[in-house]
């Protein structure tokens, strides 16, 4: 398999021979340049830049547009009639602060067929901040962080009229990290990508945040979806003809796949180390201009350090070998790059295809390329000699860039151009003119044959268009056409694959009509595979469906790709008894369970849980770590020998410690280490199996561990506290009775650092929470209907059977009853399921009790997962799940919710950088304000979730450094203003940190803190004993935590309760204090940056106290 791999690629890079290589050819315009240091290129003529393009063999370059009609490109689209509409962003990078934006939207149009357009109307003019468009309902949705914008005519003069904003929540704290590559999705969706300013809303009253990585959005902005999670900075989205879904990113992964979407994750609160969303898969690091000219990269330098784009070639105009292939923009190297997309597996993976346009024109920059109406690939070209963003202070050749930051994260540089861009098409000589120029949306025979296009895009197009306008009276012709099996010589059957997606656009694919579903179902024997993926998207969510699915053969399809798609569809349907053999199978198949997508999607049906971080209490240490037992090592600062992880390796000449191992300013420290690294073993007899390995961690930074010389665990970042890792049980097979060699390397990559570890083993699992539930005697129910715990949380329920009749307890996933229901009235024919104490086989179950005789007591343990939500409980004895039935009533960690509708409403508002939020001021302050059930605590960690909270808040705990959205911000004052809420302001939002709302600091504040002693311990003195927020507290008291130098506003009026001292510096600074706001009653306090601090009785005393003051 490698060698014809290996051929074919040869054989594609073969085709893609710069056509300067064949014949004579004359040579290109000479270039001039300007300066000494930095020795500058001056610009072409568009003319003559054109002639620098170099393309494969068979190829042509022709301008369509340029300055002065054309300045700065950054992406394009085209409408219904072909006209190219182009976004020219003038903005870029440094205009945030704006009232009149420099961007324009350009519509483009060749009126005389000469291949040039001549005609060019302003759609829209004075827009910030425009990186991306796609065309719907008569307009253009763009996206201008922070916001996603339709911008409509209403009038039909090309001219924009109406501006709305669709929803916010796109960072723009560097602006070449936000949102671009808006596309009309084959599933009727808005897609797009977005760097790593990141995102951040609430849509359907759910918080959604992402980092980076592509998503999709429905066209009238109700629903916003993240899809798949990128690793860097995101400028690139592509889908192939069977609307599969690929990217790219700026920084050395120009070619990624989105194998399984995020959502199929949604029952875990994040990902464990068995999942798998975006696959990296680029083939190469180089990219290979065709020049030497130096290229001006701040880093990834000869790779792609820009990467722009991931848009397929999805026409015929081009030969095979060109068709279905992904086309990434490298500005920096002045090329567009072919990325070979081959199967792997269920996955794909890159094969280099050289490049289709490259220039030794330095400033040619193509940013974006996609295939047009007319079956060619289009390029924009930026044309500008700086291209990349960021600042830099390292050396290059003839370096342009500069360490000058300005707005949007971006270097200031004077040879930042405003005044070139140039877009091109790239024809072949084989190519056929476009059966279709433009379509009518009045035309109905038109749209429907468009549907069948050679060309992507007006299939995308009629789809679109018949959507839009409603055009329910296609629906036979519509089924009709998903009903053929017209297949081309690549496998597509493009009109029935456009067709099934259109009728779910029209609503046609429901209950009402049973056409439209039975050819849907049909199509999932189809010969094509992108018409059967589609099928499988569009199944109805049905107990039916299920059947149908299981009785397809595409679960076990010899095609991975088609299995993928079924599993994962399998999991999204109502569960049935066929369903999960089906999938059972699968997971006792090894080339499934080999293959890292199907392996996950067999976990995610099977709804399996993150195991990997595990309670402490559930480990029993088997080679213990400092924390249990002084434990000594042979170490060396001095790198030793290739096998210093081997048992027989000699380390007598290495030093010996006891753990832990670290600089002088972390705590419990018995060997001093300040290298930058340091390698440690340690001979250890064990003398049991350990087939669950636990790894117990305290790191900074990055670490390897060895057991007889195999790599057993590796992490990189830093955790000061102790974390319990649980690995696979195939590490425990490293371990041998007997005599092992444990072999650590730690490496400090700045900042504090330390090493300390143990080996445990997991025990039995100790419940966070534990039920006490009873039957009822004679009544077929249990005497709690009722339960509240957290998610993630593992909760024991223990059942006295107290009935006559036999008994047990389920817990089911929610929203499961009926159909989990079913399949218990459908095993009970099974002859094993008396044996099985009536509990068929599901993913829907969580836990059980053994089925319990008349006074027998039983429990089951389980743990949650980490979805809020409603949890049901059954009694599967025959007959009783429709009655014998309660709830577990599961918030979200750090939320506490009160049974009293009149209880005291709490909103804590954590995350930002430096603390573990959730844990502290979530979690374990949480429970404190809580009061025993009294109150109801609601954290979160989205700005704008809570602002939805904020209404109805009678106390709000701000302990967060992360920023907060303008309207969140406005609701606060407005709510203190008016009298309506108190507020405990804690450690972190006690900083200064918000420059753009200094009334934050003034008025609730009472001040702020720039800086903080070192983490270590300092003593805090009371100055207010008999203030009630100080009742209970020791008068002086000693704790660890950063000693915040905080200082009062000039203008502000506060009471300083406590204040504490550094031990070493002798300075001493306000810690609690109360600020005199004339309306309501606000309480700060700077302790809190960890467990040492939230774990010390006078803080937890501080807090309660605090609640109870300001509510009184």
């Amino acid at each position: 398999m490698k060698n014809v791999t290996a051929y074919l690629s040869l054989l594609f890079c073969g085709m893609v021979v710069l056509s300067s290589c064949s014949g004579e050819k004359e040579p290109p315009p000479p270039l001039t340049y300007t300066g000494e240091n930095p020795r500058v290129q001056d610009p072409l003529s568009p003319e003559d830049s054109q002639k620098h393009i170099q393309l494969p063999e068979g190829f042509k370059v022709e301008l369509y547009a340029a300055e002065p009609n054309i300045i700065n490109p950054i992406a394009f689209t085209w409408d219904e009639r072909g006209r190219l509409w182009v976004v020219q962003s003038q903005d870029y990078p440094h205009g945030l602060a704006n009232d009149v934006g420099g961007d324009r939207i350009t519509i483009c149009e060749d009126t005389n067929g000469d291949g040039k357009a001549d005609k060019f109307t302003d759609y829209a003019t004075e827009q910030n901040l425009t990186t991306g468009i796609t065309l719907v309902n008569g307009g253009a949705i763009v996206s201008q962080a922070p916001n996603m914008v339709f911008l409509e005519d209403t009038d039909g003069d090309d001219k924009m009229d109406k501006r709305t904003v669709l929803f916010e929540g796109f960072g723009t704290w560097d602006t070449h990290a936000g949102p671009s590559n808006l596309r009309y999705g084959v599933d009727n969706m808005i897609w797009g990508s977005v760097g790593y300013s990141g995102f951040e809303n609430q849509f359907q009253g759910k918080p959604v945040e992402f980092k980076m990585g592509v998503y999709k959005f429905a066209k009238d902005g109700s629903y916003f979806e993240p899809v798949g999670q990128f690793n860097n900075n995101t400028w690139g989205l592509g889908f192939n003809e069977n609307f599969e879904i690929f990217g790219s990113t700026a920084n050395n992964n120009h070619c990624c796949y989105v194998g399984i979407p995020l959502n199929h994750y949604d029952y875990l609160n994040k990902l464990p180390s068995w999942a798998v969303n975006a696959d990296f898969i680029q083939g190469h690091y180089e990219i290979t201009p065709v020049d030497t000219i130096p290229l001006q990269q701040v880093d990834v330098r000869g790779g792609y350090t820009a990467a722009a784009g991931a848009n397929f070639y999805t026409a015929r105009n081009y030969p095979e070998a060109y068709q279905n292939q992904m086309y990434v923009c490298e500005p920096t190297g002045h090329l567009v790059h072919i990325a070979k997309i081959v199967k792997d597996g269920a996955g794909y993976k890159e094969v280099d295809g050289g490049n289709i346009f490259a220039s030794t024109d330095a400033w040619t920059a193509p940013v974006f390329a996609e295939t047009g109406p007319d079956g060619n690939l289009w390029v924009a070209d930026w044309y500008n000699p700086v291209i990349q963003h960021n600042p830099d202070k390292r050396g290059m050749d003839n370096q342009i860039w500069n360490a000058d930051k300005g707005e949007g994260n971006a270097h200031l540089n004077k040879l930042r151009d405003y005044g070139h861009g140039r877009i091109y098409v790239i024809t072949h000589e084989d190519a056929d003119d476009s059966d279709i120029t433009s379509l009518d949306p009045e035309d109905d025979k038109a749209l429907l044959e468009a549907l069948g296009s050679d060309n992507m895009f007006w299939r995308t197009t009629a789809q679109r268009l018949i959507v839009e306008n409603k055009k329910v009276s296609l629906i036979p012709g519509l089924i009709n056409m998903a009903g053929n099996n017209d297949i081309d010589y690549s496998g597509l059957n493009a009109s029935a694959l456009h067709a099934l997606w259109t009728l779910k656009g029209l609503g046609a694919l429901n209950d009402s009509n049973t056409a439209a579903n039975e050819v849907v179902k049909k199509a999932l024997a189809s010969s094509s595979y992108g018409v059967k993926r589609a099928a499988l998207a569009l199944l109805p969510a049905t107990k039916e469906s299920s059947e149908v699915l299981a009785q397809s053969g595409l679960l076990s399809s010899t095609d991975l790709h088609m299995r993928l798609a079924a599993v994962l569809r399998a999991g999204e349907l109502p569960e049935s008894s066929a369903l999960y053999l089906e999938i059972e199978k699968l997971s006792k198949d090894d080339a499934s369970t080999s293959d890292k997508w199907l392996n996950a999607a067999i976990k995610i049906y099977f709804r399996e849980l993150n195991f990997q971080e595990v309670d402490p209490s559930t480990v029993v240490m088997v080679i213990p770590s400092a924390e249990e037992k002084k434990t000594t090592w042979n170490y060396t600062t001095d790198k030793p020998a290739d096998n210093w992880t081997k048992l027989e390796f000699d380390d007598s000449d290495w030093k010996k410690g006891a753990a832990k191992f670290g600089g002088d300013k972390m705590k419990q420290v018995n060997t001093p280490w300040s290298s930058s690294d340091i390698w440690m073993r340690q001979e250890v007899v064990v003398s049991d199996e350990i087939t669950e390995p636990v790894i117990k961690i305290a790191h900074d930074d990055d670490y390897e561990i060895y057991v007889n010389g195999q790599l057993l665990m590796s992490e990189t970042g830093s955790s000061e506290v102790y974390k319990y890792i649980k690995l696979d049980k195939e590490k425990g097979e490293l371990f041998k009775k007997g005599k092992n060699l444990i072999a650590v390397h730690c490496v400090n990559t700045g900042g504090n650092q330390h090493i300390d570890m143990g080996i445990g083993k997991v025990g039995r699992i100790k419940a966070d929470v534990t039920f006490i539930l009873n039957t009822v005697n004679q009544e077929m129910a249990y005497d709690k209907k009722t339960l509240h715990a957290t998610a993630g949380q593992t909760v024991e329920i223990v059942l006295n059977n107290k009935d006559q009749m036999s008994h047990n307890l389920v817990v089911i996933q929610p929203g499961s009853v009926e159909t989990f229901g079913a399949m218990v009235d459908g095993f009970l024919k099974n002859p094993e399921a008396e044996k099985m104490g009536y509990v068929p086989k599901s993913r829907y179950v969580l836990g059980a009790t053994d089925m319990l005789t008349p006074g027998v007591t039983g429990s089951v343990v389980f743990k949650l997962p980490d979805t809020p939500g409603i949890y049901p409980y059954v009694c599967t004895f025959p007959g009783h799940w429709r009655m014998m039935q309660g709830v577990i009533i599961v918030t979200a960690p750090g939320s506490y919710i009160s049974e009293d509708k009149e209880a005291l409403k709490i909103s804590a508002m954590g995350g930002g950088g430096s603390h573990d939020f959730l844990k502290f001021f979530g979690v374990a302050d949480g429970k404190i304000l809580s009061n025993g059930g009294k109150n109801t605590v609601i954290y979160t960690e989205n700005s704008m979730e809570l602002g939805t909270l904020l209404p109805t808040t009678d106390v709000l705990l701000l302990s967060n450094n992360k920023p907060l959205d303008k309207n969140t911000r406005n609701a606060i004052i407005s709510r203190v203003n008016s009298g309506d809420m108190n507020m405990l302001i804690y450690h972190p939002s006690t900083w200064y940190n918000w420059e753009d709302w200094p009334e934050y600091n003034k008025t609730l504040v009472g001040g702020g803190s720039r800086s903080h002693e070192d983490l270590q311990e300092f003593e805090v003195r009371v100055l207010k004993p008999d203030h009630p927020i100080m009742k209970g507290v020791p008068s002086k008291f000693r704790i660890v935590d950063e000693l915040y130098r905080w200082e009062k506003d000039p203008e502000a009026e506060i009471e300083v309760l406590a204040v504490s001292r550094g031990l070493k510096s002798g300075e001493e600074y306000p810690t609690v204090w109360i600020v005199k706001h004339p309306k309501v009653k606000i309480v700060g306090n700077t302790l809190g940056h960890d467990e040492r601090a939230h774990g010390h009785k006078a803080y937890q005393a501080i807090l309660k106290n605090s609640l109870d003051w300001v509510e009184k």
